[in-house]
């Protein structure tokens, strides 16, 4: 029997189909310097041209648009309204890069139901997130949205997001339909350059990119939204085997795939297509449904059904899927759902929201550092308040948050002014400015000033700040980036603290006070000497709307830190990529090499950090991260003790062992602990990561109370890809010897091993 659509379909000519694959720009204005937006939108809607379009506009116009098209259209088929909802709507959380910091699974699918609830009230329908690229090169603008560089973590991250924005349905008022993107490989493009080539195989592919990507499709993500970037030669716009091959036939993805801004017109720049007509049918016979900007179906793909290029039963398919969604979304029973003012206001920047936002905002703070000096005192003491983002309101959001303002925004010294409550004196000086160089300025300020260089040189605000400085009992230095130095289009070569602010510390530091440096950026930077000369390091990434009040309650220990890195931070820029889940090599340092005579630099386990003739190379200092996967201090301490299996030897995929161990807080107040699983397969047929993230558990403690805490491994955990072809990925378990660590950081831990073996 037929159903609805099918009769919607049946009555729909190919221009109407197209139509509804069609993305314009109706916002007026040209955003990237690649899509001009439509001149013409209302006669487009009115004539069935426009199946969507970005929510970035006055809800009152938003409702016009959507009566031409529900009332004067041909099929009275309702727009679907999309925009970016990153990290909040109005409300704005962490960065993702923050919120996966905490680890805390819940909490991510809490933020991600405001995002929602927010942003449903805008007439939103469909949020272009999660962004679940692996990302392993900080110097990649957009590991800010990225969850890390770890794919378990990743497809633990895409479920909790897609729950809390999706919720149990998607048609509810406070629902929108998630997006997964950027499909795929797009976070290992070459040197950290945005919209750089990737060149990776199907066995990388397959153990460290798509797990995210397999989780959104199995937790029912929306829709998929398809890389920029080339992947080994084939633009993700124009690749078969990966839309089609792979994430329908093989995965049994039902929704739509969208292209990124322009990427369809852009397959001409890759040099694939000859012209606009040529890159819509590669486009449109790879795979991707919906033209996101370049008008590039609506103008060829009647002509190329034509001319027997294409099937039209393909584009009657591709209509259909974007039908489903707006069936899903609720549109076609209430068009305007969302657009009503009074909801908005209801809904949007309510304190429960803000307090979450709070939370959050302190609970992505990884304390990377610290020797005593945090918590801070409230007790009548004089704290100096120093740094271009100690009072920045304009930069506390982050990257890609396109519906906040900066009025909205808590800075950190109204945060500290408010958690002092008048026993603790707080000074303050700018001491720098976020860069120097007028034209780094112009580039961070693309979408509007969020700091202007102070007229004054350099020396002179250094002076202002030392002076001040010599008048407190402790510093805290608010440093990092602007909001703008990360996300799309902000590839970074120094990943060191910008401009004069390193020059800034270090008069700090040469005042003898104790020195709190309270870091802000995108992505991991380098800090070595911050590690070497400050007291106490608090990485607070980008904390959104209550970046200040959260940072706050960490700082003076209203909340004890519990944040963990989920990208390490390398010592320079000279190691980037790098990451836990590195290969063996055939020089592994702890395996081979040579020590060199005269060369006295040791770890803390006395080892020499320079090893010749093996992967410990660097010749400047250690071959490790500043701080590794999984890192991040406390103002408790926990103790584990030893490992324990429940059995030694696995037979068969059905088995499974339980692995425990017992975590004590050590310290004097409650804190919370992220236990980490790894897992290593040693001798196999692919050289695998020598350990892998295969579980956590965030537990929280209280002062001398202990817990066991146990997981189960079995095959899933011991599974990997042997995969030849991109779309005949080969699941396999190997027989052999695993070793298994427990641990608090990927650099910290015990280990124990055991047997698996095949079926008997």
């Amino acid at each position: 029997m037929r159903d609805a659509l099918d009769d919607l379909l049946i009555r729909m000519s190919l221009a109407d189909k197209v139509g509804q694959l069609n993305h314009p720009n109706a916002q007026g204005s040209n955003t990237t310097g690649a899509g001009a937006a439509a001149g013409d939108i209302e006669d487009q809607i009115r004539r069935g041209g426009a199946g969507s379009l970005s929510a970035g506009l006055d809800p009152a116009r938003l409702r016009a648009l959507q009566r031409i098209a529900v009332e004067e259209s041909p099929h009275k088929i309702p727009l679907l309204f999309t925009l970016d909802v990153i990290h909040g709507h109005r409300t704005i959380f962490p960065i993702p890069l923050g919120l996966a910091c905490t680890w805390d699974m819940e909490l991510v699918r809490r933020t991600a139901r405001v995002a929602a609830t927010e942003a449903a009230a805008a007439g939103i329908a469909i949020a272009w997130a999660p962004m679940l690229d692996v990302s392993r090169d900080a110097r990649w603008g957009r590991s800010a949205e990225s969850p890390g560089e770890d794919p378990f973590l990743g497809a633990s991250f895409a479920r909790a997001m897609i729950e809390g924005y999706q919720q149990d349905d998607p048609s509810h008022p406070d629902s929108v339909l998630a997006t997964a993107k950027h499909f795929a490989g797009y976070g290992l493009a070459e040197a950290g350059r945005d919209y750089n080539a990737v060149e990776t195989g199907p066995y990388c592919l397959h153990n460290a990119v798509l797990p995210p990507f397999k989780a959104a499709v199995e937790a029912g993500v929306g829709a998929i939204m398809v890389g920029f970037h080339t992947l080994d030669g084939i633009p993700c716009t124009a690749h078969r085997e990966l839309l089609r091959d792979l994430l329908r036939d093989r995965w049994g993805f039902e929704g739509p795939t969208v292209s990124d801004y322009t990427a369809i017109q852009e397959l001409v720049h890759h040099g694939v297509a000859a012209d606009l007509k040529e890159a819509a049918y590669l486009a449109f016979s790879a795979g991707v449904d919906i033209d996101l900007v370049s008008a590039a179906y609506v103008r060829h793909l009647p002509s190329l059904v034509a001319e027997g290029r294409i099937d039209e039963r393909d584009v009657d398919a591709a209509c259909r899927r974007v039908l489903i969604t707006k069936q899903k979304a609720g549109l076609f029973k209430n068009p305007y759902r969302g657009l009503d003012e009074e909801r908005r206001r209801a809904v949007i920047l309510t304190p429960a929201n803000r307090s979450l936002a709070r939370e959050a905002a302190a609970r992505a703070c990884v304390l990377l550092k610290n020797e005593g000096v945090l918590p801070l005192a409230r007790d009548g003491s004089t704290i100096a308040l120093i740094g271009p983002l100690a009072d920045s309101r304009a930069n506390m959001q982050g990257t890609w948050a396109v519906a906040a303002r900066a009025e909205d925004s808590v800075t950190l010294l109204e945060g500290m002014l408010a958690a002092a409550d008048g026993g603790t004196r707080i000074l303050h000086a700018k001491g720098a400015n976020i860069v120097d160089d007028p034209n780094v300025a112009a580039r961070l300020n693309v979408f509007g000033e969020t700091f202007a260089i102070d007229p004054r040189p350099p020396d002179a605000l250094i002076a202002e700040a030392v002076a001040l400085a010599r008048e407190a009992d402790v510093i805290v230095a608010c440093v990092g980036e602007a909001k703008e130095h990360s996300g799309e289009s902000s590839t970074r070569s120094d990943l060191a603290l910008p401009g004069s602010q390193p020059l800034l510390l270090a008069a700090l530091h040469e005042t003898g006070k104790p020195l709190v440096v309270v870091t802000m950026s995108g992505r991991p930077l380098a800090l070595e000497w911050e590690d070497r000369h400050a007291g106490a390091i608090l990485h607070a990434w980008f904390g959104g709307s209550e970046a200040g009040d959260g940072i706050a309650d960490v700082l003076f220990g209203t909340v004890n830190p519990s944040g963990k890195l989920t990208m390490g931070f390398p010592r320079s820029v000279g190691q980037c990529p790098i990451h836990h889940a590195e290969a063996p090599t055939g020089r592994p340092a702890e395996r081979i090499g040579i020590d060199v005579a005269g060369d006295a630099e040791v770890d803390g386990h006395g080892r020499h950090v320079f090893r010749k003739f093996t992967t410990a190379c660097r010749i400047e200092g250690p071959a490790t991260p500043l701080y590794p996967f999984g890192h991040g201090l406390g103002y408790s301490t926990f103790a584990y003790g030893a490992i324990e299996l429940d059995k030694a030897v696995l037979k068969g995929k059905g088995d499974a062992l339980v692995a425990s161990v017992t975590v004590r807080n050590t310290g004097s107040r409650a804190g919370k602990e992220v236990v980490q699983l790894y897992v290593g397969d040693p001798v196999a047929s692919r050289s695998r990561p020598v350990r892998e993230l295969k579980g956590f558990q965030k537990i929280g403690l209280e002062p001398g109370e202990e817990r066991r805490v146990s997981f189960r491994v079995g095959a899933t955990e011991l599974m990997f890809y042997r995969a030849e072809r991109l779309a005949e990925p080969e699941p396999v378990v190997e027989p052999g010897t695993f070793v298994l660590e427990i641990g608090p950081s990927s650099r910290t831990l015990s280990a124990a091993s055991f047997e698996w073996r095949a079926d008997e």
